[in-house]
């Protein structure tokens, strides 16, 4: 498919929660976090969790953004990976919920 294609669809899906797979056959699933002439930025979730925060210099109740306040989780975090448009197969829409 042309790149230019797929930088249009991925313009229409920013921040939208997509899978991608590759030419060379790789399959990524992710947010798209950022989009520019060459390359598709995904943000994609990892099952990583905050356990302890060694050297913070507060006590871990103080960091609720954490998620170290009762009723919370630890949040996810996101790594981002950036996909040459040229490289790309597919690209579409998955379910996500939370």
């Amino acid at each position: 498919m042309d790149p230019n294609y797929y930088q249009h669809v991925s313009w229409s899906c920013m921040n939208k929660y997509v899978g991608i797979r590759t030419n060379d056959g790789h399959s990524h699933d992710g947010f798209i976090a950022h989009v520019d002439q060459n390359y598709v930025t995904l943000a994609i979730p990892t099952d990583e969790m905050i356990e302890r925060l060694d050297g913070l210099p507060a006590q871990e109740s103080t960091y609720r953004q954490f998620g170290f306040h009762p009723g919370f989780f630890p949040r996810r975090r996101f790594f981002h990976h950036r996909i040459p448009f040229f490289g790309i197969r597919d690209l579409f829409l998955l379910p996500f919920f939370i």
